[in-house]
């Protein structure tokens, strides 16, 4: 958690840093340093995160209808996104390899256009495929979280959603 916090706070000393001049190339035949790129990737994590905070609650943002087809298949693909970081965050941590550490979910869905309005039909068939995805992993995840409750009335309400 340190390693994080230090990678964190040299990404936003970095990013006030605009007016000086950029730092020396490195020799083409230079091996990337891995040090350099985590910065590098941590800096793109917190870009991101930037752009979040500053837009959430932004005056003027159009809220889309939640059962609009548009709307939909955007959430959907957004759901696929997440299952996808989810297991490489826990293959990452070399925990339910089996489930976690296989290729990413990419149906050709996952990567159209936000514009793109499928048929209530196709979103259901979408959703019905990543849901039986997503339920092999919920499951896997799950059952090993039972496993470790020793409290029997404890264990009832493991993964309970309703």
């Amino acid at each position: 958690m340190k390693f994080r916090a230090i990678i964190l706070a040299l990404a936003l000393a970095a990013c006030g840093q605009s007016s000086e001049a950029p730092a020396p190339a490195a020799p083409a035949n230079a091996a990337p340093d891995p040090f350099d790129l985590n910065i590098e990737i941590g800096r793109y994590g917190v870009m991101l995160s930037h752009v979040h905070n500053l837009t959430f609650e932004r005056p003027g943002a159009a809220e889309a209808e939640p059962t609009e087809p548009r709307e939909l298949a955007r959430a959907l693909r957004e759901t696929a996104w997440e299952y996808n970081l989810e297991r490489s965050r826990l293959c990452a941590k070399g925990l339910f390899t089996d489930v976690a550490c296989g290729a990413a979910y990419e149906p050709v869905w996952i990567s159209e256009a936000a514009n793109v309005a499928p048929t209530l039909e196709e979103i259901q068939s979408r959703s019905t495929a990543l849901g039986e995805e997503v339920m092999r992993f919920w499951n896997a995840v799950c059952e090993d979280a039972r496993t470790r409750e020793t409290d029997e009335q404890a264990k009832m309400y493991v993964c309970a959603i309703e």
